[in-house]
């Protein structure tokens, strides 16, 4: 890593190198002008510039470095370039000595690099200009932009078409996330990245100091497949921590008390920060970068220009320093008055900061204003301030769901049963049961648990309303824990909107019943009650029982993607997705991954799809919430061995089998083992692997997965033992994908061309490409036994198309395109993957109940049908390349 972080500046611009090198030799270019803001890379890129100089045109080279305190003494930037004694009082003779010093061979000037070239001096700069001007040097130069510069500087840099000027700018984000994955040779979490760049707002030195320090004290490490630094914290190395309070050290001393108080309490209105230092300063301040002034409507806030500035400020601040700043402002706003709706939030917060303690009614009401901001860092911040003896029921049942929404389950759990057992009435009963049996549900594989406290407490309640929402959470618990049938019979009766007074359970029961529905086939409605909850959530807020109204579009994504639509279902989850990366909200994040995952499965994009397989994993295991890490890890290996990664796959076995099954999406967490006895040519392994899973998603009403297992099946060269049960399944679910897989097995049952390529075309409508070229490969086939090579060429060239689409992804169905072997027959086409696979003949026949003979006089049939003489020959026919690194993910 160390070597790539030497060159973090020149990732991304290897175009201007290349420019350069072109633009060196060819006489019309001879200066080079680097600009823009600091920690963009220019000094780096100005030094490979010069290394190509050499290394290219073979010329001489030189360098200097202007500063402002060179800029007093005429010419003292670039002296040690000129000759000794020389007399530049004799404009000619001067010049001359200096043109002999620095001339190199003929057609070959010497390339001088400046620095900090807006700090010359005019001296210099007119002497620079000349040189350049007689070819006698060629120039490359950094300048800082948005700087003063004299106006023989200004000339040098604008010195027309002779000169290039190049102007970089910070990265954006996706550059962030390129350099940063290259770099770690790795995937890294979305939130990871986000820190990343919000931290160093994508100033390349900032960025590389963050991650080696991160790296180096073992902040930023893996977690999984994924490079990730849980909690957003990251460290500011030494030499960052310099780099910072220069900047800050060139503010006015008068400023340093508005700093201390941005870096503690965060961002001020103009009138707080007006109260610290006068207007004068305040502009003074505002023109050296280190803060920012911005106006949100009528307010106008007062921020810190870069946010690493905060952490070095704040690091240096003295007890009294905490104390002086956040009392002065939290007295200044109680005096004016609470206004606004956040102004209870930072009085505590200030409070806080300055002497670690505030009144327990500020508190709890701060960390209401923070938790339906979805803030849990800083509700567990607040809440913990209370001393034991104040805490509240209504303290205990927001802390212990924070808790549970960061991963501390077990003290979780012992807040909430102390909440439990001090419940007075039903209202309290209800909310303090409901919480706990949520926290137990991600606390435990089993449903009993959670189930129990239910039980416990439903002799206690006396009201039928408090008894309808107990049984809408065991609904919402049973449904989400792999029972949507009988989840859904208790959640039967739920009311189209929530009461006003408590909409936490209903906020659950609306996204479990959705989900519920889209499980057991019922796809319209699941879309129409997933809809509706999203709007419901957005209104109400953020709730306190769910950790974000995100949550609402993972039963969406699964309605979308089995109505059709799996594009739609994957960026609306994107998008989602994108919006939590300042919300802690592990929860809504890992389920959203997971959809997310599920939908780039469905396409067909394996390696999307192993992205963020492994995000909902690593999400799961840094919140301690792992109930269904198994289904993750299934993806993982699904995925790899998809893309031929075996290597990969086979080392994630031990991992999946670690996690019990969670019961959620019933039999999908088979689909990695299957896909990996698949790729290593055990079909018929892989078969009874998924009819085994099947049964099960049948046996508890998971129609959905019962559904994508079977078509599996048929995919896999069964499809005769399953069409008519699909053909069933079909019947009472509406979804498209349902129906769309029912024709497509009936349509490889009886090796219908037509039939097929109707299938291909219906799929590619609705955003699975990989389905569309299987269903155009298999057309294929059977025009070529039906003796229509046309029809055959042509769906071949669709089948090949399509397969493009798909991330090299291989499938049976897909590994002889391009090849005459789809006149294989089934069984000789499994013994050709296995024996591709590395199988000796011996293992074969094991495996299919074979003899070796048998086996081996299939192998030959098979070479005849191929024109291969040998296994290698086999290999290369099929395209099989089972040690083959997965490529880079879509992000």
């Amino acid at each position: 890593m160390q070597g790539w972080a030497d060159r973090w500046p020149l990732v991304g611009r290897q175009p201007l190198l290349d420019s350069f090198a072109q633009d060196l030799p060819d006489g019309h270019t001879h200066g080079w002008m680097i600009c823009g803001p600091a920690g963009v890379g220019k000094t780096r890129l100005a030094e490979e510039f010069l290394e190509l100089a050499v290394a290219v045109g073979g010329q001489r080279t030189a360098r200097a470095v202007a500063s402002k305190a060179a800029a007093q003494i005429p010419l003292s930037a670039i002296a040690h370039l000129l000759p000794p004694d020389v007399d530049l009082t004799h404009p000619v003779s001067g010049f001359r000595a200096v043109s002999q010093t620095l001339a190199g061979p003929p057609g070959k000037p010497t390339v001088v690099f400046v620095d900090d070239m807006h700090l010359l001096d005019s001296s210099s700069a007119v002497l620079l200009g000349q040189l350049l001007d007689s070819q006698v040097i060629a120039l490359i130069g950094t300048a800082r932009t948005g700087e003063p510069v004299s106006d023989a500087v200004e000339a040098l840099l604008q010195r027309g078409d002779r000169v290039r000027r190049i102007d970089l700018s910070h990265m954006d984000r996706t550059q962030v996330e390129i350099l940063v994955q290259r770099v770690l040779g790795g995937l890294v979490g979305r939130r990871t990245l986000h820190a990343l760049f919000t931290a160093s707002g994508g100033n390349v030195l900032f960025l590389r100091e963050l991650v080696l320090g991160a790296v180096e004290s073992g902040t930023l490490s893996l977690n999984g497949e994924v490079w990730e630094v849980p909690g957003q914290w990251l460290a500011v190395t030494p030499h960052l921590n310099d780099l910072i309070t220069a900047k800050i050290a060139s503010a006015p001393p008068a400023a340093l008390p508005l700093l201390q108080s941005l870096a503690l309490c965060g961002p001020l209105s103009v009138t707080d920060a007006a109260s610290i230092i006068d207007r004068t300063h305040l502009a003074e301040v505002e023109s050296s970068g280190i803060i920012r002034i911005t106006a949100h409507g009528r307010r106008i806030t007062v921020a810190l220009s870069h946010p690493l500035y905060s952490e070095v400020i704040a690091a240096g601040l003295s007890p009294l320093q905490r104390y002086d700043a956040g009392l002065h402002l939290a007295e200044r706003l109680e005096t004016h008055g609470l206004k606004r709706r956040d102004d209870a939030l930072h009085i505590a917060s200030w409070r806080l900061a300055a002497i670690g303690t505030a009144d327990p009614a500020l508190l709890t009401h701060a960390a209401t204003i923070a938790m339906n901001a979805n803030d849990n860092e800083q509700v567990i911040e607040l809440l913990t301030a209370i001393k034991p003896d104040h805490h509240t029921l209504e303290t205990r049942v927001l802390l212990g769901r924070v808790l549970t929404y960061t991963g501390h389950l077990e003290r979780a759990e012992a807040i909430l049963a102390e909440a439990d057992a001090h419940a007075r009435n039903d209202q309290e009963k209800i909310t303090a049961v409901t919480t706990r049996s949520m926290n137990l549900f991600w606390s435990s594989p089993q449903l009993d648990p959670a189930l129990s406290v239910c039980a416990a407490a439903r002799p206690a309640l006396q009201s039928q309303i408090a008894k309808q929402q107990l049984r809408f959470m065991e609904g919402a618990l049973q449904t989400a824990a792999g029972l949507p049938e009988a989840g859904l019979r208790l959640l039967d009766n739920l009311p189209g909107a929530p009461p006003e007074d408590s909409p936490d359970i209903w906020l659950l029961a609306v996204t479990t019943k959705a989900l519920g529905l889209a499980l057991v086939g019922h796809v319209a409605q699941a879309r129409a009650l997933a809809e509706h909850g999203h709007s419901m959530h957005q209104t109400i807020g953020g709730g306190r029982l769910l950790p974000h109204p995100a949550i609402q579009l993972a039963p969406l994504a699964l309605a979308l993607s089995e109505t059709g639509l799996i594009s739609e279902a994957r960026e609306a989850c994107l998008s989602a997705f994108d919006t939590l990366q300042d919300s802690p909200s592990p929860l809504a994040r890992q389920w959203l991954a997971y959809h997310i995952a599920r939908a780039e499965w469905l396409a067909g994009h394996p390696s999307s799809a192993r992205r963020w397989y492994a995000e909902a994993a690593a999400i799961a295991r840094t919140h301690q919430h792992t109930r269904t890490t198994r289904l993750h890890v299934s993806g993982l290996i699904a995925c790899a061995a998809l893309t031929g990664d075996m290597d990969t796959a086979e080392s994630l076995l031990p991992d999946l089998e670690q996690y019990a099954p969670s019961g959620f999406m019933a039999g999908e967490e088979t689909l990695g083992t299957a896909w990996l006895h698949a790729a290593r040519g055990k079909l018929s392994r892989a078969r009874d692997l998924l009819h085994t899973a099947a049964a099960d998603a049948r046996r508890t009403g998971h129609t959905l997965s019962e559904v994508l297992l079977l078509t599996d099946i048929a995919r896999l060269g069964d499809a005769p033992s399953v069409q008519h049960r699909l053909s069933e399944l079909a019947s009472h679910c509406d979804g498209a994908l349902t129906h769309g897989r029912a024709h497509f097995a009936a349509a490889l049952a009886d090796n219908d061309p037509g039939r097929l390529m109707d299938c291909s075309h219906d799929f590619d409508q609705m955003g699975s490409p990989i389905l569309a070229a299987e269903a155009s490969a298999a057309s294929a086939g059977a025009w070529t036994h039906r003796g229509d090579p046309r029809k055959a060429t042509a769906s071949t060239a669709r089948a090949t198309a399509l397969a493009a689409q798909c991330e090299d992804a291989r499938t049976p169905l897909l590994s002889t395109l391009g090849t005459p072997s789809s006149r294989l027959t089934k069984r000789e086409q499994e013994i050709a993957l296995m024996a591709a696979a590395g199988d000796s003949s011996k293992t074969i026949s094991r495996h299919l109940t074979l003899s070796v003979r048998t086996v081996d006089n299939h192998l030959q049939r098979i070479y005849l049908k191929l024109g291969v003489r040998n296994r290698a020959d086999l290999a290369k026919a099929l395209e099989f390349q089972a040690a083959r690194r997965p490529k880079t993910s879509r992000m």
